[in-house]
């Protein structure tokens, strides 16, 4: 029991402090990032997957023919899921830019939306937008610029921020850039296991056609691209704007289903956590995997202190510390939602409240595995 808590600390800690500790030191040292300067002058597809963002989808038309980047290159393709509202009624308004508008019948989900893009794709470079976020004008510019002169570019992704009308920074923010300064440091050193689906660019050529019930098509896709060798990266600079973050019960439902969909890739593609079975295996295993154990490994941690604690005071006081602050704080925080005044309290609910979200996303797929809508 003694081995079984101190291999399952070990394991929590490199996990969320010494994985990304290990990133920082060793970006220092292998940064493989090799930006271009000139433009990128040949056509460029944007792919976008609708359905009903009547609300949102006229705005984001313009976001993309208002790029700083020839429009006459951009040939944008939109596969609308059987929107029941006015979504394709804006889209064909559109009659001056080069939309090709792909309608489906009936709701078949966004993996099988993109099959159906790419299946039309005849440029080199493709960039992946949602409809939602606002992007940055040189988002073209700037991602495609990553490919010049560069035969180990697969994919580049942009990030996405989010707006806070109060200015405060919220305890999911706070974990956003937490998020951000990894995947920052793992593009600098070798390569980042996924990208951010609101806003990335990919080398046409490397899309392998995903199964339809795919629930994380931005990480499966650009790590099947890159199972064998090359390089996925980020670029701070461009950025896909969405609205602020506060409202957990809305980040519940957002990560719960990311964390559905880490299950999914981790059950379908093991071998992408050892030795040999793809070349970002060490990334995936330490980003994606190790967070989803993280709950599982607590539960050992907490069994085995409360054994040990029989014969050791010092194992008492763990399982007490990992009671309140792993087990309470996220719950305390619902009940007195004023402690999440506190700066320190915000940020560590809001790290207990994704971990709570791990075990919803492992219940969620266990029970609900390949049921992908957009609801």
């Amino acid at each position: 029991m003694m081995i079984v808590f101190w291999c399952s600390l070990l394991l929590i800690l490199f996990t969320f402090v010494g994985y990304p500790a290990c990133l920082i030191f060793l970006r220092k040292y292998l940064n493989k990032q090799n930006l271009q300067p000139s433009n990128y002058d040949n056509d460029i597809s944007v792919v976008m997957i609708v359905c009903n963002e009547a609300s949102v989808v006229e705005k984001k038309i313009d976001n993309i023919f208002s790029q700083n980047f020839d429009l006459e290159k951009i040939k944008l393709i939109i596969v609308d899921d059987a929107s029941d509202d006015k979504t394709v009624e804006i889209i064909n308004a559109y009659s001056d830019h080069d939309i090709t508008l792909i309608k489906q019948a009936g709701r078949s989900g966004k993996a099988a939306g993109l099959n159906k893009a790419m299946a039309m794709v005849s440029t080199e470079l493709v960039m992946f937008v949602d409809a939602r976020q606002e992007i940055t004008s040189n988002a073209i510019s700037d991602l495609s610029s990553w490919f010049i002169g560069s035969n180990n570019t697969l994919a580049v992704s942009g990030e996405v921020k989010f707006r806070n009308s109060s200015g405060e920074t919220s305890g999911m923010d706070a974990y956003q850039k937490y998020e951000k300064n990894i995947r920052l440091s793992e593009s600098m050193v070798s390569g980042v296991p996924g990208v951010s689906g609101a806003l990335y660019m990919l080398k046409a050529s490397a899309f392998v056609a995903i199964p339809e019930d795919t629930i994380l098509d931005d990480v499966l896709i650009p790590m099947m691209a890159a199972k064998k060798s090359g390089w996925i990266g980020v670029d701070e600079r461009v950025i896909a704007w969405d609205v602020s973050s506060d409202d957990m019960s809305r980040e519940k439902k957002r990560k719960t289903r990311t964390l559905n969909g880490n299950y999914q890739l981790l059950f379908r593609h093991p071998e992408w956590c050892l030795p040999g079975g793809h070349a970002l295996w060490f990334q995936f295993l330490s980003h994606k995997v190790l967070r989803l154990m993280a709950p599982f490994i607590a539960l050992a941690l907490i069994s085995s202190a409360l054994y040990l604690g029989y014969s050791e005071h010092f194992y008492i006081f763990m399982v007490g510390v990992m009671t309140i602050f792993g087990i309470l704080l996220y719950p305390i925080s619902i009940i007195m939602p004023s402690i999440n005044k506190i700066m320190l309290l915000r940020i560590g609910t809001s790290f207990v409240a994704l971990n709570w979200f791990n075990l919803l996303g492992f219940v969620q797929y266990v029970f609900s595995e390949g049921k992908t809508s957009w609801k």
